[in-house]
């Protein structure tokens, strides 16, 4: 059946717009996720940021500023049980309280003298707020606080705000009376919670203070299944964040590890040991190999000084790549064709100090992988033979 030819001509210009639509399709998409993966950082940085104050305030300086408030409380608390108190017959009503407040004896025995001297039967207002440190203002069942104590707590809280226990209120009195306000109070709880963690140290730094944490750690902690998990992988972060190490990173290398052909970041620890340089006729570092993405373990070789390349790179590069599993990249270890192209020019004219890693004769990897090659496994002829290779 012959096809029209008006038809094939209307599909023919429908094509190019189709493609037309589908690269701008694909340009907007490309847009949109380009300025997504430039404003996606920043927003996460802010956000990692803030979550982590709000910890900190959350479960460190608010209940450091509590324990302060709650001290101070103690210190200064004036409250006064209902029974050493009396009540006053016609008490008039104070501002903030009403007729719910009681005086001390003292005080009743002189507003009574002052009736029968001055002839009144009422008793004046004057008389009671002259005298705020003796007028009791009744809290709860058990309690009662200084009228002018009282009155503070009234101005710096809301009516759903006032604390019903006298601890409560004090606590209140030493926010903004002593401090002057939250500020101030977390700065001196977070100055306080300083100068604790430092005795802390010290004290945990002698004999008798590390021997309580090890005590501590393994007949509390190390005896509960969940806990103790939890407890021993948060330690070995902290540990390797906060703890000082001896060991100390001074060069950063790539080794051919586990096998050849696949290279391996290593810290450079030191000199190996005496022995086994002698039994490989060559001098050898020790290398820290660390594991991804927590590089708080990981394992110790003993690797020929002639079969390591020094990296140009720091500390921190070093461990934020290895945290990130080889996702972070530094800037000047980037590969491009321009940066591989100029690395291999400066490598080849001998302009960069690297050498070039040399393998002993007879270390080259052979398709084959004949016994006693340098890819042999573990537990081969050579090394069941206790032959080392020269």
């Amino acid at each position: 059946m012959a096809q029209n030819p008006t038809e094939d001509a209307a599909a023919d210009a429908a094509k190019p717009r189709s493609k037309k639509r589908s690269k701008k399709r694909s340009a907007a998409t490309r847009f949109f996720l380009r300025g997504l993966s430039i404003s996606l950082p920043p927003i996460l940085t802010v956000v990692i940021v803030l979550w982590l104050a709000e910890g900190v305030n959350q479960y460190i300086i608010h209940p450091t500023s509590l324990s302060v408030e709650w001290a101070m409380a103690t210190v200064i608390d004036s409250s006064r049980e209902l029974g050493e108190l009396e009540l006053l017959e016609g008490a008039p009503a104070l501002q903030g309280c009403g007729t719910e407040y009681r005086v001390e004896p003292e005080l009743l025995e002189e507003i009574q003298r002052r009736q029968r001297e001055e002839e009144v039967t009422r008793i004046p207002t004057d008389w009671l707020y002259s005298e705020q440190h003796s007028v009791f203002v009744v809290i709860n069942s058990d309690e009662a606080i200084p009228y002018d104590d009282h009155q503070f707590a009234v101005r710096n809280t809301t009516a759903g705000e006032m604390p019903r226990s006298a601890v409560g209120i004090y606590m209140v009195i030493a926010r903004y009376r002593h401090f002057g306000g939250q500020l101030l109070l977390s700065a001196f709880a977070v100055s306080i919670l300083v100068i604790v963690l430092y005795f802390l140290g010290q004290l945990v730094t002698n004999r008798l203070g590390a021997w309580g944490v090890r005590k501590f750690e393994s007949a509390l902690v190390g005896r509960v299944p969940l806990v103790s998990n939890v407890y021993s992988s948060v330690k070995q972060v902290t540990d390797f964040l906060f703890t000082e190490r001896t060991i100390e990173y001074n060069r950063i290398v790539a080794i051919e590890y586990p096998r050849r052909g696949i290279w391996s970041l290593g810290f450079v620890t030191g000199e190996s040991m005496l022995e086994m340089t002698t039994a490989a006729g060559e001098p050898l570092v020790s290398i820290l190999v660390p594991t991804s993405p927590m590089p708080v373990t990981g394992y110790t070789l003993n690797v020929p000084k002639t079969e390591i390349i020094d990296l140009n790179i720091t500390i921190d590069q070093a461990f934020q790549f290895c945290i990130s599993c080889g996702v972070l990249v530094p800037e000047s270890q980037k590969v491009t064709a321009e940066s591989l192209q100029l690395a291999l020019t400066r490598r080849l004219s001998g302009e960069t100090e690297q050498p070039v890693v040399t393998r002993p004769p007879g270390s080259e990897d052979h398709a084959g992988g004949e016994p006693g090659s340098s890819d042999d496994p573990p537990g081969s002829e050579s090394e069941r033979s206790g032959e080392v290779p020269r």
